[in-house]
């Protein structure tokens, strides 16, 4: 099943991973051999890859969110998965390439306006794990897990997940009164954590404690 709507948190908006690709040359000669013990020798270079592009110019960072990707290993190299990824979805047959890159747009809109936040490196990088989940998403064919269903509080509204445990990091993506949640497994020493700024699933001996944007309340399970 699909999740639908939109984002909920500090999301409107992420997992399919794609780099570059690169050859490798290999260049050496071989001296003669004979009877008399004749010996070769052989050298070889690789030449690496150039770096997959970026979805901004590090040369003109337009913000303080940009400037953090740009110093960051850890954010660059996620910057160009999710662009690698953005590229090989508006290249498949059928891509509606408006909604594509509408939706390339509001994630832009959301890494920059992190900029304002002051845990800055957070909302960045929820930012793109967002949009990295969301794109693998959109893979065709991709197997789904199995949808989990809860009873919840009556004022709470309706409740399921999917736990995609092949992603990185391991998400769970909720559908919330039809709005879709993506969460990421969090460190717990008991029971199964996910969250993100804002929202949190935390899930005990079939209770679930969450906390969507400040509204709180618990569901169970379905036997």
């Amino acid at each position: 099943m699909r999740p639908t709507a939109a984002i909920v948190a500090v999301l409107i908006v992420s997992f399919v991973s794609a780099c570059g690709t690169g050859e490798s040359r290999t260049a050496g000669t071989t001296g003669a051999s004979g009877t008399s013990g004749g010996s070769g020798a052989q050298s070889s270079s690789t030449q690496p890859p150039p770096p997959a592009p970026m979805t901004f110019d590090c040369a003109k960072p337009a913000n303080k969110a940009q400037q953090l990707v740009c110093d960051d290993p850890q954010l660059s190299a996620l910057d160009r998965r999710v662009q690698a990824a953005y590229q090989q979805a508006l290249a498949r047959p059928g891509a509606d390439a408006a909604t594509l890159t509408t939706a390339q747009g509001a994630f832009a809109t959301v890494r920059d306006g992190c900029a304002g936040f002051s845990d800055l490196r957070t909302c960045v990088l929820e930012a793109y794990q967002t949009r990295q989940v969301e794109l693998a998403l959109e893979v065709p064919n991709n197997a789904a897990p199995p949808v989990v269903t809860y009873n919840c509080p009556a004022d709470a509204g309706t409740l399921t997940a999917q736990f995609y445990n092949d992603f990185d990091p391991k998400t769970a993506v909720l559908d919330w009164k039809g709005v879709r949640v993506i969460l990421f497994l969090q460190p717990s020493g008991s029971g199964a954590r996910y969250g993100r700024q804002g929202s949190e699933y935390w899930e005990h001996q079939g209770e679930v404690s969450l906390d969507m944007s400040g509204t709180k309340f618990v569901c169970h399970t379905q036997p």
